[in-house]
């Protein structure tokens, strides 16, 4: 009995191990099980993946090496001529290609279109143009209201542009790649009977959305001559289909010239909207005739209306000209206060209040000029369009308002600010520049070019008068396109001043200067490069404004790139610091050696004129190369 109990309880307990033992097992394969799963999903995701880097890393490998082109077809010819455009700039920074590379592979990185990096410059696309122009008008700004005096030297453009003579065949082929301006819509809602409008080609420009893409000889050879870079303007030429995959031939513009080549139709888009976020459907990027200034290599200093506001102090500016080499004077005509130099029939008749403080008549004003061209100097007459407090006030229901109260908006420079919608303003201000011209000014530079700054939630707040669904950007080229339709006949060049950031950024910063709108209407366009404008990091320098050469030439290099790919660019000539900016945190002094190292940089890209700023006008008397 005693044993059978024992072996009842040696049973129980080898049960007892083996339930255990067969849980543990049960276990074991239930782990067994899900390990086997997580490695096939995991395979699964690896080949996946695989699979995916392998088609962005070898976006042009479907291009076969052969020499059969059996399967090659064409599907469009769009080989229409192209306006032959000489660079008005000489480019001494050459941009490194991979154009000895046989392989068909490119690196992708992922497209952000806020790259402000060399290789990923904004570049427009001529897009079929429907737009009606009726006047154009942007200016660029100055600093903050508290260093209002030092930064409003922030202004003049300069670039060659013009309107082009032709007329264009819309039904196919183009007689002439010129665009034609035609008087055409009144704006009634703005009050100012302004007509202009535009015709041109069928779109044929496109845009890279790639990053790298490769350029082949042809797509049966599939050899690779060249790389693009993103956002690079490129004149669509023909398209065809091989192994079943569509390609077009380019024309993009180098350093060294214009060159050809097929990339994959994949890699281009005629629309901004990829690259900029936005959709600028109606900007226009036909070739426009520029016109030259009188005298080469401008070297220029600002001066205000005060500065000149009597034959005594013009005196003593012509003998500082003489000792410091400069050539060229850039004078207000109609200043940050809307208020003029000489009395103009425009501000009688639209902003009296504007002619109050004029110094001079008309004929006076002739002779003044006469005897400052006849003592060698070149004249720019300087005309801050959109931010005029006095039109502004004159016109209150023309101006910028808030919404809700009707009041004006002020802004940093607690200023009213007039709209750069209003066909009014363009009109007032290209008829004070037609009066400027016929005292004898050689050339007209436009200064706030643009809207003011405005934060998401104020331009919600605020009545900008728009005009229609014009964007910021439509509304300056606008402006500018029929500021130069008024001024050919008196064959002045039109500068545009714009803030320097405009160079690099890949929009319009908000403001409306977008870099290849505005610099393919004017003749000169003005960046205002100066250092201390630039956020601590910019061209990878802790301080730009203590390194006054590396971000001169970061700058300007960027606004010649992206001049490559417009039609007819307009010259650089651009604004440089000639004040010491106290308020930014580790700045330097900017003493004769900081001005030459600015020059330096300019003329180390084939820039070889300029413009120094100083709102006060307090400029180092040295010798200026």
């Amino acid at each position: 009995m005693r044993k059978d109990k024992k072996i009842e309880k040696e049973y129980r307990r080898l049960n007892k191990v083996y339930q255990l033992s067969r849980s543990g097992k049960l276990m074991i394969e239930r782990i067994r099980k899900t390990k086997l799963k997580i490695g096939l999903v995991a395979s699964l995701v690896f080949l996946i993946t695989f699979v995916t880097f392998f088609t962005l890393i070898f976006p042009e490998n479907s291009v076969s090496n052969t020499k059969k082109l059996d399967s090659l077809s064409i599907s469009s010819n769009s080989t229409s001529t192209y306006l032959e455009t000489t660079l008005s700039t000489t480019i001494t920074d050459s941009i490194t290609t991979n154009s000895t590379e046989t392989s068909f592979y490119a690196k992708i990185y992922s497209p952000t279109t806020n790259e402000l990096s060399e290789t990923s410059l904004v570049l427009l696309v001529p897009q079929e143009t429907k737009t009606n122009l009726s006047k154009l008008s942007n200016k660029n700004d100055k600093d903050n209201s508290s260093k209002l005096e030092q930064n409003k030297g922030q202004s003049s453009e300069d670039e060659q542009s013009s309107f082009n003579i032709g007329p264009i065949n819309l039904k196919g082929t183009q007689e002439s790649n010129i665009i034609q301006t035609e008087e055409e819509s009144t704006k009634k809602s703005q009050g100012a009977d302004i007509k202009t409008a535009i015709t041109s080609s069928p779109s044929k420009y496109h845009y890279v959305i790639a990053y790298n893409i490769s350029v082949f000889d042809s797509p049966e050879n599939g050899k690779v001559i060249d790389t693009l870079k993103y956002a690079t303007y490129v004149e669509k030429l023909d398209e065809v289909t091989y192994n079943n995959v569509n390609f077009s031939k380019v024309r993009y513009n180098t350093p060294n010239g214009f060159k050809e080549g097929w990339v994959r139709s994949s890699s281009l888009s005629n629309s901004l909207k990829s690259i900029t976020g936005e959709e600028y459907d109606e900007l226009v990027f036909e070739p426009f005739k520029k016109i030259k200034a009188r005298i080469d290599d401008v070297r220029g200093i600002y001066l205000t209306r005060t500065s000149v506001s009597n034959v005594q102090k013009i005196q003593q500016w012509t003998e500082f000209a003489k000792a410091t080499n400069i050539n060229a004077f850039v004078i207000d005509v109609k200043d940050d206060e809307g208020f003029m130099l000489f009395e103009t029939n425009a501000a009688a008749e639209i902003v009296p209040e504007a002619n109050a403080k004029a110094f001079y008549k008309k004929e006076e004003m002739k002779k003044i000029v006469k005897e400052l061209k006849d003592q060698g100097l070149y004249l720019i007459a300087r005309i801050v369009c959109f931010k005029d407090p006095s039109y502004a006030r004159a016109h209150k229901d023309r101006a910028i308002v808030y919404k809700d109260t009707g009041e004006p908006y002020m802004g940093i420079y607690k200023v009213p600010w007039a709209s750069a919608y209003d066909r009014q303003l363009w009109e007032y201000n290209v008829r004070v520049a037609i009066e400027a011209v016929e005292v004898g000014f050689d050339e007209i530079q436009y200064d706030y070019v643009r809207f003011p700054e405005l934060s998401k939630e104020t331009r919600q707040r605020v009545n900008l008068r728009q005009v229609g669904d014009e964007s910021f950007a439509e509304a300056i080229q606008k402006f500018l396109i029929y500021s130069k339709r008024k001024l050919e006949p008196y064959n002045v060049p039109l500068a545009a001043d714009v803030f320097g950031l405009v160079s690099t950024a890949v929009d319009d910063v908000g403001i409306g200067q977008y870099w290849e709108a505005v610099s393919n209407v004017v003749d000169y366009i003005c960046p205002m490069v100066y250092p201390s404008r630039y956020a601590p990091g910019s061209f990878g320098l802790s301080v730009p404004d203590a390194y006054p050469y590396e971000t001169i030439y970061n700058a300007l290099k960027d606004g010649i790139r992206r001049n490559l790919h417009i039609p007819t660019p307009a010259k650089i000539r651009p604004w440089l610091q000639s004040f010491t900016a106290t308020w930014v945190r580790g700045h330097i002094v900017y003493d004769e050696e900081a001005i030459r190292k600015q020059i330096k940089a300019a003329k180390d890209l084939g820039i070889n004129e300029y413009m120094l700023w100083n709102a006060s006008n307090n400029y180092k008397r040295m010798w200026y190369k």
